[in-house]
């Protein structure tokens, strides 16, 4: 079956997918916390700075831009929503609504959208340019609790499976009933459902012996061991810096 993996492009060669992960997830969050908080209105020229430096930095990892307007499209919605009614959150009940004297409203709303847009980026760029069982095994290294991790990396693997069964069940049932349903839909729809939970449980079962079968004992073997680089480090401390510079001197 073909589908779309969030690390679909971890394979490329560029300055960012050679970073250490666990380098990688301290700068991505540390980015995130510095727009973040920055005030909502009156400083909508480090946001435009923050965005240039974040686009300079998706194009070095070389990550094809169709790809990556797909991901946040996904959640865009959300953030469009927050960006159009937190003006109207803030404005006054009691006066007449004119655009001439509504620009500092206008500017939160963008400073709204700018800085979910630029945190979407900088996750979208972080869990695609590391393979995920890597950025898992990272999180363990930063003492992430293990429980956390091994959900994630079981839950990433057999979502797929419900994957599989959908579409084969889906298959299955257009097979034997062309065409649009006229009656009955929700009692077809919801077999269809029970079965596929059903196989999805029965080769989740199958998968998990066979792990325990080859020694698994809540750990994802990774034959590339993290070896962390002091010009990882260095290139790590430049980027936070120049996000700092901007925030407390511009």
């Amino acid at each position: 079956m073909r589908h779309a993996f969030i690390d679909k492009y971890s394979h490329l060669d560029s300055p960012v997918h050679r970073l250490d992960p666990r380098v990688k997830i301290i700068t991505s969050l540390a980015a995130i916390i510095i727009i973040t908080t920055e005030p909502v209105s009156g400083r909508l020229l480090n946001l435009y700075l923050y965005s240039a430096i974040t686009l300079a930095i998706t194009g070095l990892c070389r990550i094809p831009a169709r790809y990556l307007l797909k991901r946040m499209l996904i959640v865009s919605p959300f953030i469009l929503m927050a960006a159009l009614f937190y003006p109207i959150s803030v404005m006054p009940a009691h006066e007449v609504s004119f655009i001439s004297d509504r620009r500092p409203l206008a500017e939160a709303g963008l400073s709204v959208f700018l800085k979910a847009s630029l945190a979407l980026l900088i996750l979208i760029l972080l869990s695609a340019t590391e393979r995920f069982h890597r950025l898992l095994m990272a999180l363990r290294r930063l003492k992430v609790p293990a429980i956390v991790t091994t959900i994630s990396a079981l839950l990433y693997r057999y979502i797929f499976l419900l994957a599989d069964e959908m579409i084969r069940t889906a298959r299955a049932r257009e097979s034997r009933t062309p065409g649009v349903l006229r009656r009955g839909r929700l009692k077809v729809y919801g077999n269809q459902v029970a079965v596929i939970f059903l196989r999805s449980w029965e080769r989740s079962q199958v998968i998990y012996k066979s792990m325990l079968s080859r020694g698994f004992a809540g750990e994802f073997p990774d034959m590339q061991e993290m070896r962390l680089r002091s010009s990882d480090i260095l290139l790590s401390l430049l980027f936070v810096a120049l996000l700092l510079l901007i925030k407390f001197l511009i």
